[in-house]
């Protein structure tokens, strides 16, 4: 069988298709119901200093080939997340599948919880994750994603206090997207994590209101897909930064045409809601193909519809 290892930036990765942070949580969830060596990362579910409650309910709603969520990035915080979350997710992932998420508020929040969680765990993980991508929080991770300079500083500063490759995670829901990966590519990311999802709203005709508790929230699921695959497209043009694509990808299929658009690597997400085994289903997916094409190896897909006849 052909190797599907994946370099990204300073980070080796056994193969391209990873758990999405958020919906895979915290790895060890799944462990009864797929088998968590096959991933070739886990985005571990983002934590903060300070425990968070998240947004008020109801914060998830079906809709028409998706679902509509607004958690707010609910954790425990820092002090639980050391002691009793880290301990489990060692135990159940190996070093090079622990990718570590981190938000905050500001742009400090960012660098003392980086720098800690490296003091602690640094010869333990393979990488930092940024979340300046989620929309469902009023300070912090969204607001890095609207401005270059902003996000630009914060990648520097990280990269000032922690030696860990930094993946810098933003969603593209803003004009300007383009102009921000730039800002996170110069300030040195390792690689950039999107795509984060489009904002919607559904309403409940019986009570006349928005269902989701926070009124509006971000769509995943298969709905976003073309989206995701343009702005990789976009993305693959403008930056020469490795990038891991996520959005509405339930198959193989899907995951592939990411890869032809420009992702190096693919985060499987919701699609894990359906189907707690659908990682490994798109890895299988992507072995056989190769498997079928000698003449191709995974770095000549990424980004080959750019160069398509």
């Amino acid at each position: 069988m052909k190797s599907l290892e994946i370099q990204l930036g300073r980070i080796l990765l056994r193969n391209p298709v990873l758990g999405a942070s958020g919906c895979t949580g915290y790895g060890y969830e799944l462990a009864a119901y797929t088998d968590l060596s096959r991933f070739g990362a886990v985005s571990l579910k983002t934590f903060t200093t300070e425990p968070r409650l998240g947004n008020r309910p109801q914060r998830v709603a079906e809709v028409a080939s998706g679902v509509l969520n607004s958690i707010g990035l609910q954790n425990p915080g820092k002090d639980i997340y050391f002691a009793q979350v880290m301990p489990q997710v060692l135990a159940a992932l190996d070093r090079d599948q622990v990718i570590i998420s981190i938000g905050g508020n500001t742009l400090d929040d960012y660098v003392a919880l980086c720098r800690e969680t490296e003091d602690r765990f640094g010869g333990q993980v393979a990488a930092l994750e940024i979340n300046a991508a989620c929309p469902n929080v009023i300070h912090g991770a969204g607001w890095f994603s609207r401005d270059p300079e902003a996000a630009h500083n914060l990648v520097k500063s990280v990269r000032a206090v922690v030696s860990l490759p930094v993946i810098v995670k933003f969603n593209t829901n803003y004009e300007n997207y383009l102009e921000v990966a730039s800002a996170i590519e110069a300030g040195g990311a390792d690689a950039l994590y999107t795509t984060n999802t489009p904002l919607g709203m559904k309403i409940d005709w019986r009570t006349r209101r928005p269902i989701i508790g926070n009124e509006r929230g971000p769509i995943c699921g298969p709905a976003i897909r073309p989206i995701g695959v343009l702005r990789t497209w976009d993305l693959y043009q403008r930056i020469k930064l490795p990038i891991i694509a996520s959005g509405g990808i339930c198959t193989w299929e899907d995951a592939l045409e990411y890869v032809l658009a420009g992702a190096s690597a693919v985060g499987i997400g919701s699609a894990q809601f359906a189907n707690p085994d659908a990682a490994n289903a798109v890895l299988s997916g992507l072995e056989a193909y190769l498997s079928c094409h000698d003449e191709l190896s995974w770095p000549e897909l990424i980004g080959a519809a750019h160069r398509a006849e």
